[in-house]
């Protein structure tokens, strides 16, 4: 497992909005925007599912996801992973709590947890598309 840098954790928590990239068992591409994206700890990312149609159906079918963060003014990162789909037990519990939090009238379907495998950079510059961790 990959680490999250401070400065990836730090773009993660700043997101208003976070790109959530995953494919069908065709590789077959989907795009999400999710507004409930968070570092969990250092090696995992957890997002709420509150929307997914595509999205669930395509990890259950293929675990492998990318999100993106950014930080203004040019700092963005990819984030490569696997991902493990909850939905039920404390973990989301935790979820229900903090996705009422911010907007009381969702209400989750589920989570995933993204385990950190590969951080690339997507900063303008020479090392755009190199990877850091």
């Amino acid at each position: 497992m990959v680490k999250l840098p401070a400065d990836v954790k730090e773009a993660l928590a700043n997101q208003q909005v976070t790109s959530f990239v995953t494919s069908d068992k065709n590789g077959v591409p989907n795009v999400c925007l999710m507004g409930f994206v968070k570092a969990r700890d250092d090696e995992t990312i957890i997002l709420a599912n509150v929307f997914w149609k595509k999205t669930e159906a395509n990890l259950k079918e293929n675990p492998k996801a990318a999100i993106s963060a950014y930080m203004p003014p040019m700092k963005a990162y990819q984030i490569k992973g696997n991902v493990e789909l909850i939905n039920d037990g404390p973990l989301m519990n935790e979820v229900y709590d903090w996705v009422a939090s911010k907007m009381a009238n969702l209400k989750p379907k589920g989570a995933a947890l993204l385990h950190v495998e590969e951080i690339y950079s997507m900063s303008p510059g020479p090392n755009a598309g190199e990877r850091i961790s």
